[in-house]
């Protein structure tokens, strides 16, 4: 029907159809891993009429009518490939440790802007990175890549959030009162040491790995009735628990 013909952008549709072949040979590529031999299309040609038009800023193309005379041309030939060329040319997808760029919070625009240029997984930019690669200079300052690395930080650390298995209070060689917090996954950063609050109080940490945080405490800290701690260990993860001490 002549109106559900619309005009399109070109590199919106070698897009969409990058993205299916792209599809298509991550599937493969996880096949070949059993199957040294498969199937896949051997040859197959796309012939597209269309009329080009040009606003000054954007062509646009749209599909050429049934007799319609005068339309360009354009050929899409695909063929077939061997699992070792799919092997060599492929990333396999899925794999457990990696992280999506659609599953890390990104916006749209930033999304899509990372996929053309060949970035849909955290690995991905982690291998970008290593080539010393500025994204945010590549891609016109239409990324911002301090907000990305932080919403990737942000991914990772949700993966693996603090969890407290227990809290006891001891005695240090000096005979101070100190909490002792056991658990897991608590500081993963070198960077960002714990901070911890007690009823609104600083407390001084004074040990801590990523199993254990130990934390001195001071007379106001201490009280015959509940007492909440607070404990940050990255700008990503805050706990927050009422104790008695």
């Amino acid at each position: 029907m002549a109106n559900d013909n619309k005009y399109w952008n070109l590199e919106d549709f070698v897009d969409s159809l990058v993205v299916e072949l792209d599809k298509t040979r991550e599937t493969l590529a996880i096949k070949a891993i059993n199957k040294p031999l498969t199937y896949t299309v051997k040859d197959l040609a796309i012939d597209l009429n269309i009329f080009p038009t040009f606003d000054g800023d954007t062509i646009r193309f749209i599909t050429a009518q049934p007799g319609q005379q005068g339309a360009s041309k354009v050929n899409i030939q695909l063929g077939s490939i061997t699992d070792q060329q799919v092997r060599a040319t492929t990333k396999i997808s899925g794999l457990k440790n990696d992280t999506k760029i659609e599953d890390i919070g990104v916006d749209e625009k930033t999304r899509n802007k990372l996929r053309k240029m060949g970035v849909n997984s955290v690995d991905d930019l982690q291998q970008v990175e290593k080539r010393q690669v500025d994204i945010q200079r590549a891609s016109d300052n239409e990324i911002d890549y301090k907000t990305l690395a932080n919403q990737i930080q942000k991914s990772r650390r949700n993966m693996t959030p603090p969890k407290v298995n227990g809290v006891s209070l001891s005695l240090d060689d000096n005979k101070r009162p100190y909490l002792h917090v056991k658990g897991e996954n608590f500081t993963l950063d070198p960077r960002y040491p714990p901070v911890t609050v007690i009823n609104n109080q600083l407390a001084e940490v004074m040990e801590f790995n990523t199993h254990e945080v130990k934390i001195l405490l001071d007379k106001q800290h201490i009280t015959q009735n509940e007492s909440e701690l607070i404990m940050t260990f990255d700008p990503y993860t805050l706990v927050k628990m009422n104790i008695r001490i």
